[in-house]
């Protein structure tokens, strides 16, 4: 009895594990300034749950987004090829590589001082796609997207645009909505979006291992620049919500946080919550069973 209810309260922990793995969907842009160093990722998507576990940035060197299927230790993996002195090829080569399941994968990256790279696996769902500019500054990638205007749109913004680094990045995110999106929100191409840029001396930033519950700039160390919105389903473009955040921040500051969350839009993260408590129910309320049948089975034992 005992070693068979152990059994279904790991089927029931496993099933719920599974439920809440982060899903694919997104078009992210990945861009580096050669004059200042910075280095950035935005990166919107149709999804309950903060985009900030796609984007990885190696202060003076380079960043990548790691998105589609997201696998957790992609982020670790690009850091370390990154800081080992990979070029942007060399980098997506060494993480395709070792990834237990690379078709179902999409990484873009770009290098100071080199071009950018990208993967795009087979298994992933169209319309899917990744390009680079011609000068190797910016690469953009996505899936599910409504066509491949989106990701053609983001460059020609990035590159037609004059202003910083996070202004840019933003042109070509609004841009890639303009163009529809993420195709499973229709006219709102987006509920998640995040905007997060480096400057030569802050840390490495590679949490793709963190989950439906994001990333929380107050209890984590996060580049200069982090800036991540959520919102309802039906509401707000989440890349112009993110656009209007930071035109709203203070954009002198040496550092800009701002985490956004609509009311009832975290309903990925409320999930996991909830599951957690059942969970914690069902091995309270399993424990007790075990408890009751070992006192009764022993009690047995005295009576025989």
């Amino acid at each position: 009895m005992i070693p068979r209810l152990l059994v279904y309260l790991v089927a029931i922990t496993v099933a719920f594990g599974i439920g809440v793995q982060p899903a694919d969907a997104t078009w992210s842009v990945v861009a580096v300034d050669e004059e200042t160093g910075e280095v950035g990722v935005a990166v919107a998507s149709c999804v309950e749950f903060e985009v900030t576990v796609v984007p990885v940035l190696v202060p003076g060197i380079g960043a990548a987004a790691s998105q589609a299927s997201i696998s957790a230790p992609s982020g670790a993996r690009l850091a370390k090829a990154l800081l080992g002195g990979a070029t942007a090829e060399e980098a997506v080569n060494v993480v395709v590589s070792i990834d237990d399941a690379p078709d179902d994968r999409q990484f873009g990256v770009v290098v100071l001082g080199d071009d950018g790279a990208g993967w795009t696996g087979d298994d992933t769902l169209d319309v899917a796609v990744d390009r680079r500019s011609s000068n190797g500054t910016v690469a953009v990638q996505g899936n599910i997207l409504v066509s491949d205007e989106v990701v053609d749109a983001a460059i020609a913004a990035f590159e037609a645009s004059a202003g910083d680094l996070p202004d840019r990045l933003l042109a070509a995110l609004v841009a890639g909505a303009d163009e529809g999106g993420d195709s499973r929100c229709g006219d709102q191409t987006a509920t998640a979006a995040a905007l997060i840029v480096a400057r030569p001396r802050d840390q490495t930033y590679a949490f793709t291992d963190a989950g439906v519950l994001g990333v929380d700039p107050t209890d984590t160390i996060v580049p200069s620049l982090f800036i991540s919105v959520l919102v309802n389903e039906g509401g707000d473009r989440a890349p112009d919500r993110l656009s209007e955040v930071w035109e709203a921040a203070d954009q002198d500051a040496q550092f800009v946080a701002i985490r956004e969350i609509d009311p009832g839009a975290n309903s990925a993260a409320r999930g996991v919550g909830t599951i957690a408590l059942f969970l914690v129910g069902v091995l309270v309320l399993g424990g007790t069973i075990i408890v009751v049948a070992i006192v009764l089975s022993r009690r047995r034992a005295r009576t025989i």
